[in-house]
């Protein structure tokens, strides 16, 4: 069980007029391998949660559990921790600060017991997963490249230490069709390599479409968890958790509606075609 949150609470301002209950006695466990998408309204808590567990913030009570130790308590190692995981913030292009793409991929492998030869393999790898060709962009400086570029030197630069666990927040807002896709192409080759992520995002479509499950944040806490199906299968409670739903399950909720597919609940694009493929081979109208 490589995460297990524990009955966690953060607030901000603590003991001010200013106080913030970020998270309110959340509890959950993440399995190997899985992809595990987090919804909610803005300020429900998510990117706290994040930081939380990646170490860059303390819950007020709770704990934090990463193969069965709390990363909290006393006498762990910090570095075991930053092997482990990786983050990619909600704007990562601010996370550039090397003088050259190169140095700034390489920089998460300042550390490590790499030769030259296999950090500069492993820099290469890492740009090549997010798009990049041999050599594009290597030698350019970060700040010169274009929004979305910058976005894929910062995902890069995270890869580069292969983590087990890597944690995105907001990874594709603001990015075009063709780097979403791209990015979701990516995050989908690293889950099936084997590597645990979670993902903040407010995209259904996204989330539906390659998650494992879904948790639903409401005012700190879990107000929902499960498949994507499970999640979204009633589009009213989906609403009222301020989460909304993609156009592939409204488009099933609407040929439900009209008795064309047995039942609503489809939420991935291949099996909404498949059914709408079925209708018209039966020669029966949308």
């Amino acid at each position: 069980m490589p995460i297990e949150v524990k009955n966690i609470s953060c607030r901000y301002g603590e003991r001010t007029s200013l106080e913030v209950q970020a998270l309110d006695g959340l509890s959950f466990q993440v399995s190997d391998g899985e992809f595990v998408g987090i919804m909610g309204r803005t300020g429900c808590g998510k990117s706290t949660l994040l930081q939380l567990i990646a170490g860059l913030l303390s819950p007020g009570e709770g704990q934090i559990l990463i193969d069965g130790i709390d990363i909290n308590g006393i006498g762990y190692d910090r570095e075991i921790l930053r092997r482990k995981l990786g983050i990619v913030f909600q704007y990562p292009e601010y996370q550039l600060f090397e003088t050259t793409v190169e140095r700034d991929v390489a920089f998460s492998l300042k550390h490590s017991d790499l030769s030259r030869d296999e950090k500069a393999e492993r820099v290469r790898w890492a740009l090549e997963a997010v798009g990049f060709g041999p050599e594009e962009v290597a030698r350019q400086s970060p700040l010169s490249l274009s929004g979305g570029e910058k976005r894929r030197v910062a995902i890069a630069g995270v890869l580069a230490a292969k983590p087990e666990i890597l944690l995105f927040d907001e990874p594709i807002a603001g990015l075009d069709s063709v780097g979403r896709q791209r990015f979701l192409e990516l995050a989908a080759g690293l889950h099936h390599g084997g590597t645990t992520i979670l993902m903040v995002s407010h995209n259904a479509e996204a989330l539906c479409e390659y998650a494992d499950r879904i948790l639903v944040l409401d005012r700190g806490r879990l107000a929902a968890d499960g498949t994507p199906e499970e999640i979204f299968g009633d589009l009213g409670r989906a609403e009222k958790q301020h989460i909304g739903a993609g156009d592939v399950r409204r488009i099933a909720q609407g040929l439900y509606e009209k008795g064309r597919i047995s039942a609503p609940d489809i939420v991935k694009y291949q099996i909404l075609l498949d059914e709408i493929k079925n209708i018209l081979k039966a020669g029966e109208d949308l």
